[in-house]
């Protein structure tokens, strides 16, 4: 009977490892089928906490790009952001909503009636950028704080009544930035999310000189270098993380350590605006739930000139896919749910 035992153990072993190989040549070519389009790309996929497949490609890497390299993420920081608020509401009380000027007062007269659920959500009636120019203009701020970046659009008057519809927006998050370092009492941004979320939160804000992966543009004459800091977006696209680091965040989302099971069913909720919108953007991130599968998700994509990024989190079956990239191009939104089906079983 041992020996039968012992025979069927190594029997499923055997299966357990082929599956496993079928899965990572699988995972393979859906990944070199995206990196022949970036100079350099990264993918960090997690099965319960555990590492089980990653990748490196591109067609100009250099020898500081890969899997354990801090790339900017951009909006994908808002998902990080919204962890962070999910999580002092859950277990610190934060009332999310409560109006800004409750925590701020000195914020302009206009924002007496948003909340921090509104800006959560997108539905402040916050301006977005208004053109390439305004871009440019806010990525040659420089700031220490959150603070330093609010003149560029606090005096600005809202696009929509708050919570009236819902209007993308990263000068929300840099908001929600700002009211974050207020609530926690931080000297800065990064102190602000470790005081949230601990050890979960291993990002780190960008600034000029930072040690990252070096940026590319296309401005019409090929790929060349993009000296870049996005530092005032802060939680709204300023930070600088690896697909390593970016895939153990939300392995922490997946495995409770973040949230309980029944906070993540709250926070991943939709939620409706004033005018009966439903909003599935809510704590920073696109997040809901499959009754068909039984699976709470949440995800967001990062993309601008010099990088693009995607966090995708699978919470019951508890598979993470992060990707990082050094330039900007397709959304990588197709290359991370395929990877996080194959994971899940989903895709058989």
């Amino acid at each position: 009977m041992q020996t039968l035992i012992a025979a069927l153990g190594a029997a499923a072993l055997v299966s357990t490892s082929a599956l496993a190989q079928s899965q990572n040549e699988t995972a393979q070519a859906i990944f070199d089928q995206f990196a022949q389009d970036y100079p350099a790309l990264n993918v960090t996929v997690m099965v319960e906490g555990e590492i089980a497949f990653e990748a490196e490609g591109g067609m100009m890497r250099g020898a500081q790009d890969g899997v354990t390299t801090d790339y900017n993420v951009y909006s994908t920081a808002k998902l990080l952001t919204g962890l962070a608020y999910a999580r002092l509401e859950a277990h610190q009380g934060l009332d999310l909503d409560q109006s800004v000027r409750a925590i701020d007062p000195s914020l302009p007269a206009a924002y007496e009636d948003v909340t921090l659920r509104q800006l959560l959500s997108h539905t402040a009636g916050v301006r977005g950028y208004t053109g390439e120019d305004d871009w440019i203009a806010f990525s040659d701020r420089r700031c220490a704080l959150p603070s330093d970046a609010l003149g560029h659009f606090i005096h600005d008057p809202l696009i929509a009544e708050p919570g009236a519809a819902h209007a993308y927006t990263t000068y929300g998050f840099v908001l929600l930035s700002h009211i974050l370092v207020e609530l926690t009492n931080a000297t800065s941004f990064d102190a602000a999310m470790s005081a949230a979320l601990g050890e979960v939160y291993t990002a780190q804000s960008d600034s000029d000189g930072a040690d990252k992966a070096t940026a590319y543009y296309d401005a019409g004459e090929g790929l060349a270098p993009l000296p870049l800091s996005a530092e005032c977006k802060f939680g709204g696209g300023g930070l600088i993380a690896s697909s390593r680091e970016m895939a153990q965040m939300g392995a922490a989302v997946a495995d409770g350590s973040v949230l309980s099971a029944e906070e993540i069913h709250a926070a991943f909720t939709p939620i409706q605006t004033n005018a009966g919108e439903t909003v599935s953007y809510v704590y920073g991130m696109e997040a809901g739930f499959d009754p068909s599968i039984g699976l709470h998700y949440a995800a967001h994509s990062g993309g601008s000139p010099g990088g693009r990024s995607f966090l995708m989190v699978y919470v019951e079956p508890q598979v993470v896919v992060a990707t990082s990239a050094n330039a900007d191009g397709a959304n990588h939104y197709p290359l991370a749910l395929a990877l996080a089906d194959l994971y899940a079983g989903y895709s058989q």
